[in-house]
């Protein structure tokens, strides 16, 4: 989702282990390639287009859009 011209959230999958989360995936083949029996839940990170990665003050993901909405530096 477009937030301006600079913001997106976008969806990862997190793995879940034991009810532990784990590593954080932007591609779902990825994911499956490297945890193919893993359980998952998803989540959402605040993308930068203009340096092409997650916002570094931002937390890994957060559990709603609404969430990485209000924490977005717009």
């Amino acid at each position: 989702m477009k937030i301006n011209d600079r913001y997106e959230i976008r969806v990862v999958v997190i793995e879940n282990c034991n009810g532990i989360t784990g590593d954080c995936y932007t591609s779902f083949q990825e994911f499956k390639r490297d945890y193919p029996q893993a359980e998952f839940s998803f989540g959402y990170i605040i993308f930068d287009t203009q340096t092409g990665s997650v916002v570094e003050e931002a937390e890994d993901w957060y559990d709603t859009p609404e969430e990485a909405l209000t924490a977005c530096p717009v």
